[in-house]
């Protein structure tokens, strides 16, 4: 396995110990179950991986039950990085700050339902709202606007992914709600543009998002739409 996928896997397993999925304390998942999550070809030679967050501190090994969850200690994709990347300083920034918790709230509650519920097409439909995978966060930030262009040559907008999220959970009442906050949030937030490099992490913490969901994890999906700003 090249250097830069085993680096990829580990930062993926990363966030999800970090958003709480599979806290400190607890056990990761068997290998088995890993693979059902993240594919085959990921865990092909995970014990390299595993090996490294085990002298980073991040996992250790209790005899007869398997590898225990320390925690991550530092991680460059915490929640407070992610959180930083809001909005700017208006006005109404009380208000906004107010108005995108409770977005925030309703697309992690939505997430969390459209992990049982999600359709081949509202999977394939998120899938094409985020950029490819590249597995390198330069090349990842630098084809955000190349991936994320439609056939019209328009892109879509920011929010257009949680949107998605909230279609696949199913619940109509939810998706009024959640358009109705996003016409108020964009009323009241600053209009400082968000930096390339912040977008890289949220498309990665998107990314993370969509693999939950597909994986009928819906713990998980609620744990890591919550890293989502």
């Amino acid at each position: 396995m090249p250097a830069s996928v085993r680096n990829d896997f580990g930062r993926k397993l990363e966030h999800w110990i970090d958003s709480g999925v599979w806290p400190a304390g607890g056990l990761l998942p068997t290998r088995e179950e890993l693979t059902a999550i993240f594919g085959a070809s990921e865990l092909e030679h995970a014990h390299e991986v595993l090996d490294g967050l085990h002298r980073r501190g991040i996992l250790t090994t209790r005899p007869d039950d398997g590898r225990m969850v320390i925690g991550v200690r530092g991680s460059a994709h915490d929640s407070s990085a992610l959180a930083a990347t809001q909005g700017g300083t208006e006005p109404d920034e009380e208000r906004w700050q107010l108005v995108s918790e409770t977005r925030r709230a309703l697309v992690t509650q939505a997430a969390r339902l459209a992990a049982t519920r999600a359709t081949d097409e509202s999977l394939a439909k998120l899938s094409s709202l985020l950029p490819c995978e590249t597995g390198d966060d330069g090349d990842d930030d630098a084809s955000l606007s190349e991936a994320a262009t439609r056939e019209d040559g328009s892109g879509p907008t920011e929010g257009d992914f949680e949107r998605e999220v909230v279609v696949a959970s199913g619940n109509d009442l939810m998706l009024r709600i959640y358009d109705r906050l996003m016409v108020v949030e964009a009323a009241t937030q600053g209009e400082e543009p968000l930096p390339v490099t912040a977008a890289g992490r949220i498309q990665f913490a998107r990314r993370e998002l969509l693999r939950a969901i597909a994986a009928h994890q819906p713990k998980a999906a609620a744990l890591l739409a919550d890293r989502i700003p």
